[in-house]
């Protein structure tokens, strides 16, 4: 099977690319996307082979995201932009099947207790092969010993 392809939407340093590095999943990142100039030149240096565009998600045209034939995205966002829309209602609307998560690094035995959202999705109906926070994969829970001190 072909590795999947990913696209990493706000790479900052490349926290989430880290993360799926580290879950063993057969990936490959094919283009990272920050607007924040000193997030790319370190992003740059921990993954100097990937693609990275220094520009909004909102400066990628149809035809580049296309270009890209990617599998699955993986994004670590500001939060209030994207989780107070009608981010869930767009994903439903879609065909999308999510999960959300308020997790704290504490579950993973760092001593940081602040919550953080995530949210899962994916297009396929089948259901997840996880029900509850404990249980969601290294790949997302990474992110948070990897790379956020706060």
């Amino acid at each position: 099977m072909a590795p999947l392809r990913v696209l990493e939407l706000y790479s900052g340093i490349g926290g989430m690319h880290q993360a799926l590095k580290e879950s063993c999943t057969s990936a490959e990142v094919v283009a990272a996307v920050d607007v924040n100039t000193l997030a790319n030149e370190v992003y740059k240096h921990n993954f100097p082979s990937t693609l990275l565009w220094a520009k909004t998600i909102e400066g990628i045209t149809l035809k580049e995201f296309d270009r890209l034939s990617f599998d699955m995205i993986l994004m670590s966002p500001p939060c209030q932009p994207f989780t107070r829309n009608e981010l869930l209602q767009t994903l439903e609307t879609c065909g999308f099947k999510y999960q959300e998560f308020l997790l704290s690094p504490t579950c993973l035995g760092i001593p940081n207790s602040r919550l953080r959202y995530f949210l899962i999705a994916k297009l396929h109906q089948e259901p997840f092969s996880f029900q509850a926070p404990g249980q969601v994969s290294l790949l997302v829970l990474l992110e948070f010993a990897l790379f956020h001190g706060d």
